[in-house]
């Protein structure tokens, strides 16, 4: 893979991976407690100019890191969006909604060039600062139980995981080595993570950790795990390149069985955008993801320039929709349990935490759900290989990293394809309708 210069922040990580899936989108001094506080304009404007460190950037949305790593209440508008976090200066990313949905925890450059992670109530403005240090911490993510965070962060030189507690305290390394270790999740009962990890061989590989022993298995290739919340199977979502070292990324779901990813199916594909950064609805029935129009034009720092919206799809490739209206950059959804969808837009200004409404969610605890029925759609025999369209190159490669290959269940779907924005936003199901809709279900505002 051919790794490019890029923005090291990790606001732009989840949001520039480009997503393909089974439906085709075509769219044009940590402080002693542990908890640093949140400084204040005089306290910065005295502070000493920070000395120049070594920058080890973040992977950004393609998966790509730089060759020397290789070898008040938010506002709201009349379209139910709002508002949640505001800064002047930096970005904020990666936004990740506790299970009560009563919190909302993300990176941010506000107090510094390295990204820190904050926690604040999704009801309010006032920001605590969790972690502060001269390296990057990024990706953080809630256990089920809304106690601790787990995250990534090359404060050893490396990406690798850590986790925290809830106020930022009792901070414990989970893996280590030469790998890069990015964008963890937790599994239903909160003791393993899913994650991905750039190996030293330059392939992004997906792996699964218990944090009780250490124990790490991998499990396939892929980008961004979002592992479901239901309790009766370990599915996991994630995105994935069509062919290697491509931008054009798709969807995909794979079921966890006696260590082996089985079911592995496509969800979502573009024929003319990338598709990343998937992500569970608390009931495990939806998956809300980021589309990125044309993934290969990029700025000087590697970000994307192409349109980027969110969209929804059911988690057997069904019933899509566009959630954001073509206005800004909307990237790195998280769908929390107030029937709101949490994610990063530089709509007004700065890049900042937002939210939509959505469907409601049920409010009741994921347990299990009987398995869904066989989708309408045809499917095809199992065997095509996913990313390189036949079965013995699939089995080759597989067989090349000392691995069994994955049994792939791909959906036969009707790609999106993304039309380029109009001045009215509007609801988009396959090809987009004449007239103005707006682009989301009603929801009460928080």
């Amino acid at each position: 893979m051919q790794f490019v210069a890029i923005h090291r922040r990790v606001v732009t990580l989840a949001a520039l991976i480009a997503v393909g899936g089974c439906e085709t989108v075509t769219v044009e001094p940590p402080v002693a407690n542990g908890v640093a506080p949140v400084r204040s304009a005089v306290e910065m404007a005295e502070a000493p100019e920070p000395t120049s460190a070594k920058v080890l950037p973040v992977a950004n949305v393609f998966g790509e890191l730089p060759d020397t790593l290789i070898n008040s209440k938010a506002s709201t508008n009349e379209f139910g969006f709002q508002q949640h976090t505001f800064l002047d200066e930096g970005f904020d990313s990666e936004p990740a909604v506790s299970p009560d949905g009563k919190f909302i925890v993300f990176a941010s450059t506000r107090h510094d060039q390295a990204t820190d992670l904050y926690i604040q109530k999704t009801d309010g403005q006032a920001v605590t600062q969790l972690t502060s240090d001269t390296a990057d911490d990024a990706f953080p993510t809630l256990s089920p139980d809304g106690q601790k965070i787990a995250f990534c962060s090359n404060r050893n030189g490396s990406w690798d995981l850590y986790t925290m507690t809830r106020e930022g305290k009792q901070i414990v390394q989970v893996t280590s080595g030469p790998a890069h270790d990015m964008h963890p999740s937790f599994s239903p009962d909160g003791t393993r993570l899913a994650y991905c990890s750039l190996s030293v061989r330059g392939q992004w590989e997906l792996w699964t950790v218990t944090l009780a022993t250490g124990e790490r298995k991998q499990i396939g290739y892929g980008l961004f795990p979002s592992w479901s919340p239901q309790r009766d199977k370990d599915v996991i979502a994630f995105q994935r390149a069509r062919n290697r070292g491509a931008r054009w990324f798709s969807v995909w779901t794979c079921e966890i069985q006696d260590g082996e990813a089985r079911q592995i199916t496509e969800v979502a594909v573009s024929t003319n955008a990338a598709i990343v950064s998937p992500c569970w609805s608390p009931d495990a029935t939806r998956l809300a993801f980021a589309t990125v129009v044309a993934p290969n034009t990029v700025d000087a720092k590697g970000k994307p320039t192409g349109q980027q919206d969110l969209w929804t799809v059911d988690a057997d490739g069904g019933n899509r929709h566009r959630i954001t209206d073509g206005h800004g950059v909307n990237t790195s959804p998280n769908w929390g349990r107030d029937g709101r969808i949490y994610f990063v837009s530089n709509r007004a200004g700065n890049d900042c935490v937002w939210s939509v409404g959505v469907a409601a969610i049920k409010p009741h605890e994921v347990a299990s759900r009987a398995p869904a029925e066989e989708p309408a759609v045809a499917r095809e025999t199992a065997g095509r290989a996913p990313e390189h369209g036949e079965p013995t190159a699939h089995v080759a490669e597989a067989a090349s990293h000392g691995m069994a290959p994955m049994e792939p269940v791909p959906a036969l779907i009707t790609p999106i394809v993304i039309q380029p924005s109009r001045e009215e936003p509007r609801a988009i199901e396959a090809e987009p309708a004449a007239g103005h809709e707006t682009p989301v279900a009603s929801v009460p505002t928080h």
